[in-house]
């Protein structure tokens, strides 16, 4: 073989492996990001859910208040974590997160506080309680997670 065929084998197969190695770690890094969206979108619906918590768990014992106030303390500790995280990631994203959260935010406390106000369930049949509170938020969350799709293209993640 010459000398110039060998360099463009070379050449050839070198090109190969960055290219495997690009799309490889591409492929990877667009997974870490679905999961890291999962789990932002995740903590808003856990948000959703704390007015359901509070009216399945209160008792009116300092334990449960204890209890309910580091449940909601470290959902909202979550929450102001994914904000600043998908800000870093996309302004976009971190603005569309942001109205997401806001919009839950909005009823939240009002719910969460008619949920303390109600008698806590007496039998286990009390626990199903229905969909009392009910949040539109079904823009914002399309909104956000059509942001976060186009985000996890492959072509964003090869950069």
């Amino acid at each position: 073989m010459s000398i110039d065929r060998t360099v463009t084998v070379a050449a050839i197969a070198a090109t190969t492996a960055l290219i495997g190695y690009l799309l490889s770690n591409a492929a990877t890094r667009r997974t870490e990001r679905a999961q890291r969206y999962a789990e932002a979108l995740e903590m808003v619906e856990r948000y959703r859910q704390l007015p359901y918590t509070f009216l399945r768990l209160h008792h009116e014992t300092p334990e449960t208040r204890t209890n309910l106030a580091e449940m909601l303390g470290e959902t909202q500790k979550s929450l102001s974590f994914y904000r600043r995280w998908l800000t870093l990631e996309s302004t976009e994203i971190g603005a569309a997160y942001d109205k997401l959260v806001d919009k839950v935010r909005e009823r939240n406390s009002d719910f969460r506080k008619d949920a303390l106000s109600r008698p806590a369930p007496a039998a286990d049949v009390d626990i199903e309680a229905g969909y009392l509170y009910t949040f539109d938020d079904r823009a914002e969350r399309l909104a956000c997670i059509s942001l976060m799709r186009k985000n996890l293209g492959l072509l964003r993640n090869l950069l």
